[in-house]
């Protein structure tokens, strides 16, 4: 998993090569502070006369490497006198310093921007797929859940992309030098010394895994939280109108709870890690200082200033091995998070344009339902269930039923939202499966019952996916009867709504819906009850710019209150996604059927109403 995390910086190769080689001057110019460090050490302090040892003429024949490096280093710069020496030093480490730093700068800069730009990369494409995805990916799931994976989940990639590519790329290389340089110096000690390695790797290996189950059941705990608060957010009226306050609290101090026990678990694990790991390395250094120790002492297998720098270069070595340590924790995390968004990326649309998928450019002749079935997603019942309609250009159809019939899925088959399990729907005798998504949806134009409205402007709100200018939005609001009440907006149509539209009366933003489809200029109009959130004045002004929108094209709408559709060309009446009657209101009000049951409840109740104002 987590290589395929970092496959996500393959666009970015050279910004990563020049970081890469930032690296390697750092790297190399802290080394050769150190090597000189010791160097000074044993040196200047082991020589009380006041003089720096003599250059020598030339590198001696027949001498292993560890004394030519250190030949090479006191004929550079510890020639002279001891302050002559020390100015030198103290010069040259100021300028591997200082060159270090800003290769630890460059490095920060370039990768830094690597990161950056992947985190940006992937937050786009799992925008980008969530749009690709049909209705039910998204009735089968909860918002909360998907808003935690877009924020929370790639913030912990980014995180450990952040903390751990800079280390993954630089600890290495201080490895690989010191240990180097600790082969030169003694082999035999160097040997002793990396049997902490395996023992750590091991450790760090068993630890992993359990990070990573406990980060998953973190992140997944951190949806349910993101959840309750969105339902929290979306719901607030009726939490303050049952004054369910304390029990809404009680909900979410159980879920918090839980994240916390998770969350104290997971920090308890990695905790560990360091302690651990920095034991081994100690314990490691401890028997060195020992073997080492007695090899100066009573055999002078090694000089003391050898033995000086490698227990330098020791501990030096230690600090980016527990680095990798703390990395890793950083890479569980990223793991667990790169999976749960990987597996919903790894999740291919149910809905795409299939090849050699053609536009439809206009609607002329009728919409086609045969034999159709359908079935949602983790659901035994069947919606639809061998449907046959058939829906003349210029119809005005209305679907109507009781709540459940399927009126809801008639429609949202026809424009793709869902695919149908058998049968076709056809257009013009075209199959919609063989045509592009973006030209069959350019043909339909949808008010829904439920106003969907963004925290945009109200231009944008009504312009929205058209390209119009001012005064095609204005018309299109004029038609809707919204000019009015947009213009006493403190910016007129530059207003921004408010999340959902929070500043508008449900009257007001029905509207603005209204005057997007009206801009759409559609071919075929879906209305879901389009005037319910109506007052009777608005609903008298809006019906009437319906009406005139709806000649010439074809309508199809879904009525809740059948009043509403008195005048339609045809009436279907569903029940257990089944027609089971159809005809005009005069036929069916008269045929003792559902229709007249669901017609005279409605009258009755509406009767019922007016006697009791």
């Amino acid at each position: 998993m987590y290589a395929r995390i970092i496959n996500l910086i393959k666009p970015y190769w050279a910004q990563i090569t020049v970081g890469v080689g930032f690296s390697i001057i750092n790297v190399l110019f802290h080394s050769v502070t150190l090597w000189l460090s010791a160097s000074f050490i044993t040196t200047i302090f082991s020589n009380p006369q006041g003089l720096a040892v003599s250059p020598s003429a030339s590198l001696s024949e027949g001498i292993d490497l560890n004394e030519r490096l250190k030949q090479l280093t006191s004929d550079t710069f510890f020639s002279g006198s001891q302050v002559e020496a020390l100015a030198t030093l103290a010069l040259v480490i100021l300028i591997c310093y200082l060159i270090k730093s800003l290769a630890y700068y460059g490095n920060k800069i370039f990768t830094g921007y690597v990161q950056a730009k992947v985190v940006q990369d992937l937050r786009l494409r799992l925008y980008g797929h969530f749009l690709t995805q049909p209705l039910s990916f998204f009735q089968a799931r909860r918002s909360g859940d998907l808003i935690s994976l877009a924020m929370n989940d790639v913030l912990k990639v980014n995180q450990a992309l952040a903390t751990t590519f800079h280390p993954l790329v630089i600890e290495p290389l201080y490895i690989l030098t010191y240990l180097s340089i600790l082969f030169i110096i003694d082999w035999q000690l160097t040997l002793i010394s990396i049997l902490v390695i395996p023992v750590t790797s091991l450790f760090i290996l068993v630890i992993s895994k359990s990070i990573r189950r406990k980060v998953v059941r973190v992140q997944t705990q951190l949806g349910e939280i993101t959840t309750r608060f969105t339902e929290l957010i979306g719901g607030i009226r009726i939490v303050k109108a049952f004054g369910n306050e304390d029990n809404e609290k009680k909900r979410f101090g159980s879920e918090a709870q839980k994240l916390y026990r998770l969350m104290f678990r997971q920090i308890m694990l990695q905790s560990l890690s360091l302690p651990v790991t920095e034991m081994l390395g100690v314990s490691m250094a401890v028997v060195l200082l020992w073997v080492g120790g007695v090899q100066v002492l009573e055999y002078g297998t090694i000089s003391s200033s050898d033995f000086l720098r490698f227990i330098v270069i020791l501990f030096a070595l230690y600090q980016p091995i527990r680095n990798l340590a703390n990395v890793n924790i950083s890479i569980q995390s990223g793991i667990a998070a790169g999976s749960r968004v990987f597996k919903v990326l790894d999740i291919e649309p149910a809905i795409r344009d299939e090849s050699g998928s053609q536009d439809i450019s206009s609607f002329e002749k009728e919409i086609r339902f045969d034999d159709v079935t359908f079935v949602y997603t983790n659901s035994e019942m069947q919606a639809i269930s061998n449907l046959n309609i058939s829906i003349k250009k210029g119809e005005v159809v209305a679907l109507v039923g009781p709540s459940g019939a399927g009126k809801t899925t008639v429609v949202d088959l026809i424009p793709r939202f869902h695919d149908v399990n058998s049968g076709s729907i056809t257009i013009d005798g075209k199959d919609i499966r063989q045509l592009t998504r973006a030209s069959l949806r350019k043909q339909i134009g949808i008010v829904s019952q439920e106003t969907i409205l963004f925290n945009d402007t109200v231009f944008h709100n009504i312009a929205y996916g058209i390209e119009s200018d001012l005064s095609e939005v204005e018309a299109a609001a004029k038609k809707a009867n919204a000019h009015d009440f947009i213009l006493q907006l403190e910016a007129g149509y530059e207003t921004i709504l408010g999340e959902h539209g929070a500043r508008l009366s449900g009257g007001q933003k029905q509207r603005i819906a209204i005057a997007r489809a009206l801009l759409k200029d559609p071919s075929i109009l879906i209305l879901d009850e389009a005037t319910s959130a109506l007052d009777t004045e608005s609903e008298q002004a809006v019906q009437s710019a319906i009406e005139t929108l709806m000649k010439g094209r074809t309508v199809i709408v879904i009525a809740h209150r059948l009043s509403t559709i008195l005048s339609a060309d045809k009436i279907l009446v569903l029940n257990g996604g089944k027609i089971v009657e159809q005809g005009n209101h005069a036929s069916l009000s008269k045929s003792g059927g559902l229709y007249e049951k669901l017609y005279r409840l409605q009258y009755a109740t509406q009767e019922k109403g007016n006697s009791q104002v």
